[in-house]
C-alpha cells in the first residue's frame, strides 16, 4: 500500500508540474514549445528514480496507462498547451508514457539500468537536440521523413546520449552486476547513441519518443545480454550495413531516408541474426533493385502509372522489410525457430511482389484485373499476366531456397515441406497483394492526360482526381499487408504442417 500511495503523490507531481508549466506559459507569454521541452526533461529526470521508489513494476504500468489515457485527452480537446503546444500536430505526448510502459514491462525484472539509461536519452539527448536545432541561426536542415532535422542538432543528440550510456554504464547501480570493461562501454554507448540519433532523424509527429528509446533500450540489452566478443561482431554487422546503404545510394537503389532505413534495419538483422538471417533479405534486396534497374526503356511508360520511383525510400524499405525486422525481435526474444521460417515467409511475399511486377510489366499480352479479367494497362494496381506470375512464383522459390542455404540449421523437420511452405506462402501473399490493389487501394486519373495512376499529383504537377479505393490505402500500405500476409502464412503453416 505504501507504493501505491507513493504513486498517487508521483502521479499529483506530474500534475502539478504540467499545471504550473501551463500557467507560465500563460502568465509569462512562454512559447509552448519551451514549456512542452521542460515538461518533457522533468518527467524523464522524476521517472529515471522510480527503480529506487518501487519494487513493483505494476504501479508504474497501471501510471503510464493512466497518462496515455489522460495526454490523450487533452490533445484531443487541446487542454495543457503548455505540453502539448508544438509548431507542429505531433503525437508525441502519448509515446512518451507509451514508452516507459514498454521499457517497464520488459526490462524491469533485472535490466532496470536499461530502463533508466532509454528515459535520460528520451528527457534529455532529445530535448537537447531540439534546443540546438532551433538555437543555430543558420543549421544544416535535412529530411528523412515528413519532420525537418538539423545536423547539428542530430550531432547534439549523438554527443548526448553518448556520454548519457557511457556514464549509466560506468556509475548507475542497477549497471555495475554486468561488470562490464572500459572498452565495451565505449562501444556498447557509440552504437546506442548512434542507433538513438538515426531512429530520432527518421521519426516523424513525434514518433522518436517512442523509436528512440526503444532502439536504445534494444542495444542496451543485446550488449548486457550476449558475451563482450559479440561487441565486435555486432559493429562489424553496422559496418557492413553502412557499407551497403552508402552504395546502394550511390548507384540510385535509395534515396537518403530509404538509405537511413536499410542502415537501421540491415544493423539490426545482420546483428542479430548474423549471416543465417541476413543474406536472405540481401537476396530480396540485390535482385529487387537489379530488376527493378533493367529493361528501363520498356518500362517507362508504365512507371507513369506508380506511386513511387524504383529508388526506394524509407516508406518502401519499412513496408518490404517490416515484418522480417519484427520476426528477428521474436526469435531474439523468445529463441522459437518458428520466427526464421516467418521472417523467409515474410521476405519471399515481398520478393514475389516485387519480381511480378518487374517481370510482369514486360509481358507482351496486356495483363487483366485480378477480379474481372479485363485488359488493362500495363502497371496497373490490381493487375496479373502470365509472365507476373510465373515471375511471383520463381522470386518467392528464389528467396526460400536462398533461406534454407543460409539457415538450414533453421529447418528442423523435412526441408522439402519447409520450402514449400514458404515458397507458397510467398506466392499466395502476392495474389492478396494485387486483390487488394484492385479493390482497396486509391486510384487516381490525371485530368491532363486522363490516365488512371497511384500519383496524386501527375502531369505538369496537376492534383489528380481520386476514383476509386481508400485515400489512405497507398501502394505502400498494400506492399506492409502482402508482408504481414506471407509472415501470417508461414506462421500458420509452420503449426499446422511443420510441428
Amino acid at each position: 500500500m505504501n507504493e501505491w500511495l507513493l504513486l498517487l503523490l508521483l502521479a499529483l507531481g506530474l500534475f502539478l508540474f504540467i499545471g504550473v508549466a501551463d500557467r507560465l506559459r500563460i502568465s509569462l507569454n512562454w512559447p509552448g514549445e519551451f514549456t512542452r521541452k521542460l515538461v518533457h526533461i522533468a518527467t524523464g529526470v522524476l521517472v529515471f528514480f522510480t527503480p529506487y521508489l518501487f519494487t513493483s513494476p505494476l504501479p508504474l504500468i497501471v501510471l503510464s496507462l493512466f497518462f496515455i489515457l489522460v495526454n490523450s485527452l487533452a490533445l484531443h480537446l487541446e487542454t495543457f498547451r503548455g505540453m502539448h503546444d508544438t509548431s507542429r500536430p505531433t503525437l508525441g505526448t502519448v509515446f512518451y508514457p507509451l514508452s516507459f510502459l514498454v521499457l517497464v514491462v520488459f526490462f524491469w525484472n533485472g535490466y532496470q539500468a536499461v530502463l533508466q539509461i532509454a528515459m535520460l536519452i528520451l528527457a534529455i539527448a532529445d530535448a537537447v537536440a531540439a534546443m540546438v536545432g532551433e538555437a543555430i541561426p543558420s543549421p544544416h536542415r535535412y529530411r528523412l521523413s515528413s519532420d525537418t532535422k538539423s545536423v547539428e542538432g542530430s550531432l547534439a543528440m549523438f554527443l548526448c546520449s553518448f556520454l548519457i550510456t557511457a556514464a549509466g554504464l560506468r556509475w548507475l547501480p542497477h549497471a555495475q552486476v554486468f561488470q562490464l570493461s572500459g572498452t565495451a562501454i565505449l562501444g556498447t554507448a557509440a552504437v546506442t547513441a548512434l542507433f538513438a540519433t538515426l531512429l530520432e532523424g527518421v521519426s516523424w509527429n513525434g514518433s522518436d519518443n517512442l523509436t528512440a528509446p526503444l532502439g536504445a533500450a534494444f542495444v542496451l540489452h543485446f550488449f548486457l545480454t550476449q558475451p563482450e566478443s559479440a561487441l565486435a561482431g555486432f559493429v562489424g554487422a553496422v559496418l557492413l550495413a553502412a557499407a551497403i546503404a552508402l552504395l546502394s545510394y550511390r548507384i540510385g537503389f535509395l534515396n537518403s531516408s530509404g538509405a537511413a532505413g536499410t542502415f537501421l534495419m540491415g544493423s539490426l538483422i545482420f546483428g542479430v541474426g548474423q549471416w543465417q538471417w541476413g543474406i536472405p533479405i540481401l537476396a530480396f534486396f540485390l535482385s529487387s533493385s537489379v530488376l527493378s534497374k533493367m529493361w528501363k526503356h520498356k518500362k517507362r511508360d508504365a512507371q507513369l502509372i506508380y506511386e513511387k520511383t524504383s529508388r526506394r525510400d524509407l516508406g518502401q524499405v519499412l513496408a518490404n522489410g517490416g515484418m522480417a525486422s519484427l520476426a528477428i525481435l521474436f526469435y531474439y526474444a523468445t529463441g522459437y525457430p518458428q520466427w526464421y521460417i516467418a521472417y523467409l515467409g515474410a521476405l519471399a511475399a515481398v520478393t514475389a511482389d516485387t519480381w511480378a511486377t518487374e517481370i510482369g510489366i514486360l509481358s507482351r499480352k496486356p495483363p487483366r484485373k485480378i477480379i474481372t479479367l479485363q485488359p488493362v494497362p500495363p502497371g496497373t494496381s490490381g493487375a496479373v499476366s502470365a509472365a507476373g506470375l510465373w515471375g511471383a512464383l520463381g522470386g518467392s522459390a528464389f528467396l526460400a531456397g536462398t533461406g534454407y542455404l543460409s539457415g538450414h540449421l533453421f529447418f528442423l523437420s523435412s526441408p522439402l515441406k519447409t520450402l514449400s511452405l514458404v515458397t507458397a506462402a510467398g506466392f499466395i501473399a502476392s495474389l492478396f497483394d494485387s486483390l487488394l490493389g484492385a479493390t482497396v487501394q486509391a486510384q487516381y486519373r490525371c485530368p491532363i492526360c486522363h490516365k488512371q495512376t497511384e500519383r496524386r499529383r501527375h502531369c505538369n504537377n496537376a492534383a489528380t482526381i481520386h476514383i476509386e479505393g481508400f485515400r489512405w490505402v497507398t501502394n505502400d500500405a498494400v506492399n506492409a499487408a502482402c508482408a504481414l500476409a506471407g509472415f501470417g502464412m508461414a506462421v500458420a503453416g509452420y503449426h499446422l504442417f511443420l510441428m
